[in-house]
């Protein structure tokens, strides 16, 4: 089971593996933003701080966002893109 930290909102919890980051936010009444939820408006910018070597690689739609913001670092991801594994991930945001 996958295990998130919500840095911002000191929230620590275990999901469900395959579920999308901002739904795992919601569960948890965590403050994450997000908007759209396919990558394409950047409400979700946030910071893997731990466990980002655990994530897919980004989709192009992702990338491009990512940079049209100006938010190109590695570390900085789009939370909606995100799909939950069975290691631990700390996000800020």
């Amino acid at each position: 089971m996958p295990r998130v930290v919500f840095v911002n909102d000191s929230i620590e919890i275990s999901a469900q593996t395959g579920v999308a980051l901002p739904q795992a936010a919601l569960e948890a009444g965590a403050s994450l933003p997000f908007g759209c939820r396919s990558g394409t408006c950047g409400t979700c910018v946030c910071n893997v701080v731990r466990g980002d070597a655990y994530l897919d690689d980004m989709g192009f739609v992702e990338k491009d966002t990512l940079e049209v913001l100006g938010f190109a670092a590695p570390a900085r991801r789009l939370a909606c893109q995100i799909i939950l594994k069975d290691e631990e991930i700390h996000i800020t945001w």
